[in-house]
């Protein structure tokens, strides 16, 4: 440092006098340039970028969040919270709003990584000097002397060029060094906001394998804030320096008036404008209600900012280029992908011959079933052969007929040609959408793609998360089948919903613009062109097999992420290799192998809602059929009922009528449990729904609004399963597809209540019986036995007159059951015979049985063997009848008949308008209903057996979940803010530091949550 003041040196330097005013601007500006030195606070920033990418990346791959540290760290850093003003819930109803989440904050993670963002990026704008001496170096700039406030001695000034009048020494604060510095450092922030906002590697480096595999749904949030601190400087830059030329006048005008006169002033507010209405049209409302014209507007400003950024302030333009290099570098390195992936190329698959597949996939289903216990046998050991040439990018090994699960994720045996999505309707206001790529595609579970259907809109695209898993090892095309459910909101999703209920009222199955080739149609839905881009999202980097449990929980459409997660952990159980699956190698039988157990829980509005994914949790139920999965389904919009006349009988029950003296929900009381006292007939038929199940809150049903709920606020159960802007309102036929599936449901569990309860009274007995002194009393215990436990048969396919032929009373409730709990031998007794069975006349508010008799007379297997090689034995088979197609020579042939269900008939014909906006209702209301396939009827039926009404208690499942694991334990979750904020409460509250530390890895939860917005 100097060490006299003798020399006058003004922060505030003065500009040589030009009489030419553009001359003076020149020279005044240049003066005021931060010197080369001066920028080594930009170098910094990103010195301290790379080092934090480092440490994570390391920390990432060693896996340090396993351990005693991780869990201190993941106990803090887990938790977010949510607000809701009192009372907002009482007053947005009485005003008729739609329900809305609550306030949400981010996790404290992400608050901490945004303090450190923001905190680095002011430190480096504000600490220490302004302005270095221009030959100054980093480690010598005491060697140059600083500004002082001294009066001058003298003024003394040498013109050559502009740039020799640049201070030479050091300028601490000025409004013009802080001005300078605040949009430096704005410049430097550039890349790094464009790197957040990035979806593909290698350009998106923060998702690079080598790193932390962070893609855009974490990162997006920083995105987001990186922006708004980047115009908070720019504010403060444009602030600093209006201040400065306010100060300083030429000829009795401030300087202000001459700066118009620069060209680079001019790009300067060009770029202010640009971003100050690049930040207008980001603002959350605004992008959720006009998303299409936020896109467009962010395609638009965003390349514009940077590029007169540049222009502004050549010296540093290099920040600039290089953020946009990256932006312009990936959007050409998606597009190629794109291009590639919807077979732009040429290179495009044949239609699939979907009536060979079910051939095939028929015979899959007759190999034997999976061991419950497979310890014994190590499945993960197969032959590898090499990939086939006709077949290239599939992993052929070993042959498809020897794996489990090959086509786990297709709900039925069609699967829509390339390039083309198979749009179905299904209640809740739900689209599904299955789509098989031209280009070949390999994607992780839980991943996420942007969709766009030209005949909807042509240039933007959405964000969903796919229900399906990617079979490498599937030589047909069902193993790469994209299955996304989309419910109908506004915008976009209204337009495809509105689409696909005109079509399918016309008739129509296919656009008649678009060039489709010959193939076959389905028999249900539409088929639309649809283009993808992806996959995205950092579920990829799950190591979900270093997990000795894992439990998955799902709210309302959320489902999608975790039907995804279920199936990969299914599969990786049965003998699987994750590697051919879309994630990381390992199954079961594999020495680094750790999971043993998977539970997965759905928090869901309606019954009907299960229709979504029952197909796939069926057949992931025939894979693991044991206690390594555990399905539980919790339906909210159930109140108790009010007492009323028992339905009429539909099936043969052996459980007891409902009780009109006690609670409904009492719980049952198995006679040998209460020293062989008979079964009370008042016991509650509903009452294994929930009320003995301790995993099951029905608070909630004293009213939906709890005023100090879980989360501290008031809450309510909408906030579990409804995303904002959800559509609740019901199809035709919708209400009493609920009740049925509810019934159905109900009438299962009952049964096997029953059938467990004969069989561990049977086992009670024969250990009494064991115990006995002699043989005499041991063999009439023993015939004793066989004459109170043993049921009769269950004949699922009679119809009501055989029932009461059979002497079966009317006020029974003849349940649905599962042929596969019962033993095969007394499946059935004797031929099916009986009068045809009748609907009865049904009310929005009646359920009919879910299955028909008549369906299940038929011979051929069910959905779930079709579609899944999982081995299951042809006794344990349920059968229905299968819709007849016919192989379309044309596109333009006449649309294949619906399906003959009686599912067909629930059609409300007066809510019909609500479904089809426009057009006239009146010629088209019979042409549009409910419309579902025997098969995933009978799909549905047995799921229901899994869902019962009420909220599930998270923090007692999970504490259970906890100590049943033998090891460390993940946690997946997907749904609404306030489901999200619930399970890391949850979460936190198990993590348990002190146990890792003991070595008892139970107490470390790693929790894996996609909940991101576009």
């Amino acid at each position: 440092m100097a060490t006299t003041n003798s020399t006058y040196r003004p922060a505030y330097p003065s500009a040589p006098s030009f009489k030419n005013d553009l001359e003076f601007v020149y020279a005044y500006l240049a003066v005021h340039v931060l010197s080369d030195p001066s920028r080594v606070y930009s170098y910094i920033l990103w010195i301290a970028i790379g080092g934090v990418l480092l440490l994570l990346s390391l920390l990432h791959h060693l896996r340090i969040r396993g351990g005693y540290l991780g869990a201190l760290w993941s106990k803090w850093a887990l938790r977010r919270r949510t607000w809701r003003k009192k009372h907002s819930l009482a007053v947005a109803r009485a005003r008729g709003d739609p329900h809305r989440q609550p306030y949400s904050l981010p996790s404290n993670a992400q608050i901490f990584t945004l303090c450190i963002v923001v905190i680095a990026a002011l430190l480096c704008s504000f600490l220490g000097p302004d302005y270095f001496a221009p030959k100054a170096s980093l480690w010598t700039l005491h060697d140059y002397p600083w500004a002082t406030t001294s009066p001058p001695l003298a003024k003394r000034y040498e013109l050559s060029d502009y740039y020799q009048y640049m201070p030479q020494y050091t300028i601490p604060k000025a409004w013009w060094t802080s001005g300078n510095r605040t949009g430096l450092i704005a410049f430097a922030l550039f890349p790094l906001c464009i790197l957040f906002a990035l979806k593909s590697p290698p350009f998106a480096i923060f998702s690079m394998s080598c790193l932390v595999q962070l893609y855009c749904d974490k990162l997006l949030w920083l995105h987001k804030w990186t922006a708004r601190l980047i115009y908070l400087l720019t504010v403060l830059h444009v602030a600093f320096w209006s201040v400065q030329l306010l100060i300083e006048s030429r000829n009795g005008k401030v300087a202000y008036t001459y700066a118009w006169s620069y060209e680079k002033f001019l790009f300067a507010w060009t770029a202010f404008g640009c971003m100050t209405l690049l930040f207008l049209f980001s603002i959350g409302p605004f992008r959720r209600r006009h998303y299409e014209a936020f896109w467009f507007l962010h395609v638009l400003l965003v390349p514009l900012t940077i590029i007169m950024s540049a222009l502004h302030h050549p010296p540093v333009w290099w920040w600039c280029w290089a953020a946009l290099g990256l932006w312009f570098g990936e959007r050409t390195w998606r597009f190629t992908w794109w291009l590639y992936t919807n077979g732009y190329f040429g290179m495009k698959s044949p239609a699939p011959s979907n009536k060979l597949r079910k051939v095939q996939s028929r015979n899959k289903g007759s190999a034997a079933r999976l061991p419950s216990s497979r310890k014994a046998e190590n499945m993960y050991s197969f032959t590898d052969t090499a990939p086939s040439s006709a077949t290239a990018g599939l992993a052929h090994y070993p042959p498809p007929n020897q794996l489990p699960g090959v086509g786990l994720s297709v709900p039925t045996d069609y699967v829509p040609p390339p390039g083309y999505a198979h749009a179905e309707l299904l209640p809740g206001h739900t689209i599904r959408l299955r789509i098989v790529t031209p280009g070949y595609l390999t994607w992780a579970p839980g991943q996420h793609f942007l969709i766009s259907v030209p005949s909807i809109t042509r240039f933007t695209t959405h964000p969903f998360t796919t229900a399906s898993i990617c079979d490498e090892q599937n030589p047909y095309d069902d193993g790469r089948v994209l299955v996304f459910l989309i419910r109908a909101k506004n915008g976009w999703t209204k337009d495809l919903w509105d689409t696909v209920a005109m079509m399918l009222s016309r008739g129509q199955q296919y656009v008649r613009s678009e060039s489709l080739s010959r193939c076959e149609m389905p028999s249900r839905g539409v088929l639309l062109r649809a283009c993808v881009d992806g996959p995205f999202g950092s579920s990829v980097r799950a190591p979900w097999g270093s997990y000795s449990s894992v439990l998955i929980v799902a709210g309302g459409s959320g489902v999608s992420y975790a039907l995804s997660i279920l199936q990969y952990v299914c599969l990786c159980l049965a003998g699987r290799d994750g590697r051919f699956l879309g994630g990381q190698p390992g199954g079961h039988g594999h020495p680094n192998y750790k999971t043993t157990r998977v539970r997965f829980v759905w928090l869901v509005r309606e019954f009907g809602h299960i229709q979504w994914c029952a197909s796939v949790l069926r057949r992931c139920k025939d894979l693991l059929p044991g206690p390594e999965l555990q399905i539980d389904i919790f339906v909210t919009n159930v109140k108790p009922v009010a007492d009323s006349k028992p339905p009429q009988p539909s099936r043969v029950s052996f459980a007891p009528p409902p009780s009109k003296d006690k609670d409904e929900l009492e719980p049952p009381r198995p006679g040998f449990a209460v020293n062989s006292r008979p079964v009370s007939r008042a016991s509650s038929f509903e009452s294994e729904d929930s009320a003995d199940d301790s995993d099951v809150d029905l608070s909630y049903y004293t009213g939906n609004v709890q005023e100090d709920g879980e989360l501290g606020h008031e809450e309510d159960i909408l906030d579990l399963t409804n995303f904002e802007g959800d559509n609740d309102t019901r199809m035709p036929g919708e209400a009493q597809f609920n009740l049925s599936v509810k019934q159905e449901g109900r009438s299962r569990r009952a049964t096997s209540r029953r059938i467990s309860t004969a069989f561990f009274a049977k086992q009670e007995l024969l250990h009494r019986a064991s115990q006995m002194d002699f043989d005499g009393a041991s063999r009439s215990s023993v015939q004793l036995v066989n004459k109170r436990a043993t049921l009769p048969p269950i004949d699922t396919d009679a119809s009501p007159a055989a029932q009461q032929a059979n002497g079966d009373g009317p006020s029974s409730q003849r349940p649905s059951v599962d042929i596969a709990s019962v033993r095969p031998s007394d499946s059935r007794r004797g031929s099916i015979q009986g009068s045809p069975w009748t609907p009865s006349p049904l009310t929005p508010n009646s359920a009919a049985p879910l299955i028909s008799p008549e369906s299940s007379s038929n011979g051929l297997p069910s959905a779930h063997t079709r579609n899944v090689s999982a081995p299951i034995s042809l006794n344990q088979k349920r059968f229905s009848a299968l819709s007849e197609r016919s192989l379309m020579q044309t596109p333009i042939t006449p649309a294949t008949p619906r399906s003959t269900s009686r599912l067909s008939q629930w059609t409300d014909t007066d809510s019909f308008a609500a479904l089809v906006p426009r057009g006239d209702v009146e010629a088209v209301r019979e042409q549009l209903r409910l419309d579902l396939c025997e098969t995933e009827v009978e799909d549905v039926a047995i799921v229901a057996e899994h869902a019962r009404p009420g909220k599930p208690k998270l923090e007692r499942i999970l504490a259970d979940e906890v100590e049943r694991a033998k090891g460390a334990l993940a946690v997946a979750c997907c749904g609404p803010t306030s489901l999200d904020a619930m399970i890391r409460k949850v979460v936190a509250a198990q993590i348990d530091p002190q146990r890792v530390k003991r070595g008892d890895m139970r107490g470390s939860i790693a929790l894996f949550s996609e909940e991101f917005s576009y």
